[in-house]
């Protein structure tokens, strides 16, 4: 029963002081001016589109006085959504310290794939949505090029991206996506010497699963450059030719 008392009590107390805390908490905020601006790009690793320099120098451009202002007139929110429409952003958090700092966090759009067709080029990103393509910044990823025109369902171009980019093994060793001129799928990988007639994404998981079969059991390492074209197409097989 007393400690019943003594936790309710807690809890009374931690109600009463809980409005007074955040005003003081709120009076302190009012005093206190932006003096600094503290950018992080969390996924720099893996890409380098935006720099925490240039996510400095957009806050900078829309927000010109922000350094000196009180952070009681600022809006993190609304700086939020600005930095959002970057095309390289796919989200941030904007939030201010104590002490003065604004500080934003970024977390860029995951490309997994170039696409050439024609005169454009573009990445696609992890949503399988269109990415432009930076000048500061090249991606190392596959790249697709060939008849894209031909594809009967371009979803069908995402799934295969992205089936290889969530594998390390197959992220590692394809290299491009070609386009033949029946809307199929030819794979370049970056060992050996010989493309991967794919075909349509008709039991891709087993076409991969094969390949990676005769990689891994069924070719020395001296054949890896002796065949020339490696067949996925026909059911239950793997048909390996040679070069001339």
């Amino acid at each position: 029963m007393v400690r019943r008392v003594k936790q309710i009590f807690g809890v009374s107390l931690l109600i009463l002081y809980f409005p007074v805390i955040m005003s003081v908490i709120a009076a302190g905020k009012s005093d206190v001016v932006c003096g600094q601006i503290d950018a992080e790009i969390c996924d720099s690793i893996d890409n380098r589109f935006v720099t925490e320099e240039d996510i400095k120098a957009m806050v900078l451009e829309k927000y010109p006085q922000v350094l000196g202002r009180s952070l009681k007139l600022l809006d993190a929110e609304k700086m939020e959504t600005f930095l959002k429409k970057h095309p390289a952003i796919k989200n941030c958090e904007v939030f201010f310290t104590y002490d003065g700092s604004l500080q934003v966090m970024v977390h860029q759009r995951g490309p997994i794939v170039r696409v050439f067709d024609g005169r454009k080029s573009y990445y696609l990103d992890e949503q399988g949505e269109r990415m432009p393509v930076f000048k500061n910044y090249t991606a190392h990823i596959p790249v697709v090029n060939g008849n894209y025109s031909k594809l009967k369902n371009r979803q069908d171009l995402f799934l295969l991206a992205n089936y290889i980019f969530q594998n390390s093994f197959w992220k590692a060793q394809i290299e491009q996506i070609y386009i033949d001129s029946k809307g199929e799928f030819i794979l370049i990988p970056r060992v050996g010497d010989h493309r991967i007639i794919f075909g349509d994404l008709s039991r891709m998981e087993i076409k991969f699963r094969n390949l990676k079969a005769l990689y891994s059991n069924g070719w020395e390492a001296r054949e890896w450059n002796l065949y020339k074209a490696v067949n996925l197409k026909y059911n239950g097989q793997v048909v390996c030719t040679k070069g001339n």
